[in-house]
């Protein structure tokens, strides 16, 4: 198996198996820039220890900061506005408006009745219906831009997150290269304690040895977290970015597909219009029954299956759910497996401290 190896003059060679790398979204690839950063980590300085992979966790932060200034649920929310204001604007054009007064007959009566609109109030209306919905599309255009610009945006937001898990990636392997390396140390500096062999000067900088090992144990365990929140932000910014697309295309549809069809129906109502308007109703009231009475049935089937067409359309593609899936799985993968590598570099570290202060009383006792 393929790992990473260096060596300190006081200790065995280190090595970070390629398990491990990949556990971190490594790869062997990464040896040289992990041993850098190993090799210049100053453990004899508490300050350095501290902000150890500082500047790897704030890669993205900028771009974080741009992107909530620009992600609000308010311009989803105007979106939505305009697009009721659209909606609200097509109904108040009402082809079927009637007079004040009604016939009572149950179908030469409804006729009559319609036939009281004349054409040029319906162009009039038509006319300032589609010039409100034209202001409206207007503003659209104009947010659809703006979306377009945040996914934009997104994608370098996206490509800073990803070199952020990866920087910290090469942090975590340099700390447990550092850490390994350092209680080879202390293990050597231990066994010389037990025979007598160190100073008490020496004897303290091998606390400071195991307090350095500690606190660097530590900030590695907080890099793990904070690798994993950028994983976990990756996902949500291509969600952002798949909602975003999804109402650019919507107002598209109703630009290229909706607003055509509005006018389309208006003009076959029109032509209807003038067409009764035409017609004797004493002798032709059966033959305008008829023609009324298959055009509707013809309207019903042609809605019917445009509606059905419609209706058959899923929200979210399968593949884009199985997509989501299979990354939430293998996110809980790594998660497991980080876990337990951590347990398992964890494991006897109680016992081995136990060990280490028995044989510090031990020898200190014998020292006096």
């Amino acid at each position: 198996m393929n790992a990473i190896t260096t060596a300190s003059p006081t200790s065995a060679a280190i090595t970070l198996g390629e398990p491990q790398l990949e556990a971190l979204g490594l790869t062997i690839s990464d040896t040289a820039e992990i041993e850098t950063l190993a090799q210049g980590l100053d453990l004899t300085r508490r300050d350095p220890l501290s902000r150890f992979g500082q500047e790897a966790a704030q890669k993205s932060a900028g771009i974080a900061d741009q992107m909530l200034s620009q992600v609000r649920a308010g311009d989803i929310e105007g979106l939505g506005g305009k697009l009721t204001e659209i909606v609200t604007q097509a109904q108040s054009l009402n082809l079927h408006a009637l007079g004040e007064k009604r016939s009572r007959l149950p179908l030469v009566g409804g006729l009559i009745d319609k036939m009281r609109q004349s054409k040029n109030e319906l162009v009039s209306q038509f006319s300032s219906v589609q010039t409100n919905i034209e202001r409206l599309m207007g503003e659209v255009t104009g947010m659809q831009r703006g979306l377009q610009a945040r996914i934009e945006s997104l994608d370098q937001g996206f490509a800073a997150v990803k070199g952020e898990y990866r920087e910290l990636g090469l942090h975590i392997a340099a700390g447990q290269m550092a850490v390994q390396r350092v209680r080879g140390e202390v293990a050597e500096g231990q066994a010389k304690a037990a025979v007598g062999q160190l100073t008490p000067l020496q004897s303290q900088e091998l606390q400071d040895k195991i307090a350095a090992a500690d606190m660097l144990d530590k900030r590695i365990a907080d890099m793990r977290v904070l690798q994993h929140a950028a994983l976990q932000t990756l996902p949500m910014i291509r969600l952002v970015q798949t909602n975003n697309s999804m109402l650019i295309e919507k107002f598209h549809t109703v630009k290229e597909l909706t607003l055509p069809a509005w006018k389309r129906q208006f003009m076959l109502a029109l032509s209807l219009q003038e067409q009764r308007s035409a017609v004797q109703l004493a002798g032709t009231i059966d033959d305008a029954t008829n023609a009324f009475l298959k055009e509707n049935a013809q309207l019903l089937k042609t809605n019917t299956l445009a509606t059905a067409q419609s209706n058959q359309r899923m929200v979210i593609d399968v593949s884009t759910l199985q997509e989501v899936q299979n990354t939430l799985l293998s996110t809980v993968q790594e998660v497991i497996k980080i876990n337990q590598d951590g347990l398992k570099q964890r494991a006897g570290v109680a016992d081995q401290l136990s060990q280490m202060r028995e044989q510090l009383k031990l020898q200190l006792s014998k020292s006096e």
